[in-house]
């Protein structure tokens, strides 16, 4: 996670927004969340080192993460959606009721909102970092508009090219716009010719499966450096605190003998490898949906002890049955050959029973080609691990 925040930063220095993409439950939220809060508590850094040669106890010690934009920071968390539009992130008109009548009154969205609070003279902050959730749930050069051409920091203030702030919505009297509503209950006005503030900074997740969102265009996405996110079993590993390289690749000689987590492990990098071959790497299993899975539990003392056997089989396969599976039927969707064959269906283990088998037909004149309906988690212990084994291989 340090060095992904470290990418989010050096491209906020280069004067960037960042896209952080990849399959689901691969850290892209949990990242901007860690970055979210070392904005407010500046972290220790991972890399470099102090030296105090007065502290004899403790000399050497992490400095201050580096943080590339200046601070005081404010912080602000959006996530686009269906419904998000235009007037939620830069303008919106919304009807102010007085004992006169109802008129119009312009609010600000969070994107304008920002560029008003850095242009208050009042204001504590020096920068302003929206950080967007699921970019691409909503029609984002929609709710941009005319302001995605300020996601591009040659436009903006000090910025090579500035232009004034395009807001043809408002009404100007004597070179300063009508009053504008903000979310803080203030009201700001702006003068013609207003140009864009240069400290704004966007950091944005977006899923690279989801099949409902809506693909962001390319005048969209060129403004944005890339930091993919890919499934990591290695953090896998040092969740359930096993030692990577004592894990080794399952065989014929070895299959029998592997615990639950080696062979969660071994599960997920043996799926992908298959997805990523199948149907492209951007269709990977997230390691993250197996973090529930847990290696140790605290007792009623207090102590952190490791969990039973028979519990972590269970929960692998509560994951399989809630989590993994449907994601693999939605990926191989249209092709059940692919997914047979995935799941070993027709070489399944030499001796005793397997989870998955095809579909029984009473009807000679069908072959069946589906598999029959299963819940792991509700099979007998035994059955569990002979299957998540046979499935490493």
């Amino acid at each position: 996670m340090a060095e992904k925040i470290n990418d989010i930063l050096s491209s906020w220095g280069a004067g960037r927004n960042a896209l952080l993409y990849g399959p689901p439950a691969t850290g892209k939220t949990r990242l901007i969340s860690e970055l979210f809060e070392a904005l407010r508590n500046r972290p220790k850094s991972d890399r470099g080192i102090l030296l105090d040669v007065t502290n004899a106890q403790t000399p050497f010690s992490r400095p201050e993460l580096d943080i590339t934009i200046p601070l005081p920071a404010k912080v602000v968390w959006t996530t686009f959606h269906q419904s998000y539009g235009y007037e939620d992130f830069v303008l919106g008109l919304r009807p102010d009721i007085t004992a006169s009548g109802t008129s119009l009154k312009p609010w600000s969205g969070v994107f304008l909102d920002a560029a008003l609070e850095l242009a208050d003279p009042d204001s504590e902050y020096c920068s302003v970092v929206i950080f967007i959730d699921e970019i691409n749930r909503g029609n984002a050069a929609r709710i941009f508009g005319e302001f995605m051409t300020f996601l591009d920091f040659d436009y903006r203030e000090d910025g090579s090219v500035p232009l004034p702030v395009p807001l043809r919505q408002l009404v100007y009297s004597e070179g300063q716009s009508e009053e504008i509503r903000r979310p803080s209950s203030k009201k700001a006005t702006i003068p013609e010719g207003f140009t864009f503030p240069k400290h704004i900074y966007i950091v944005a997740t977006m899923n690279s499966v989801d099949r409902a969102a809506v693909p962001i265009d390319s005048a969209l996405a060129r403004r944005f450096d890339r930091i993919e996110m890919r499934p990591n079993p290695d953090v896998l590993a040092s969740h359930w605190r096993l030692e990577k390289a004592a894990i080794a690749a399952a065989n014929t000689d070895n299959w029998e003998s592997l615990t639950p987590f080696e062979t969660a492990y071994l599960l997920l990098d043996r799926l992908n490898v298959a997805i990523a071959s199948n149907l492209g790497p951007e269709f990977e299993l997230g390691h993250g949906l197996l973090t529930p899975m847990r290696a140790t539990k605290v007792d009623d003392s207090g102590a952190e002890i490791p969990v039973e056997e028979k519990f972590a089989w269970r929960s692998l396969a509560k994951a399989w049955d809630d989590v993994l599976f449907p994601q693999l039927e939605d990926r191989y969707s249209g092709r059940p050959d692919q997914l047979l064959e995935l799941l070993h269906v027709e070489s399944p283990p030499p001796a005793g029973d397997f989870a998955w088998a095809l579909r029984a037909t009473k009807s000679g004149a069908i072959t069946a080609r589906t598999l029959a309906p299963v819940r792991v988690s509700e099979l007998d212990i035994d059955v569990i691990k002979r299957s998540f084994r046979w499935l490493t291989m």
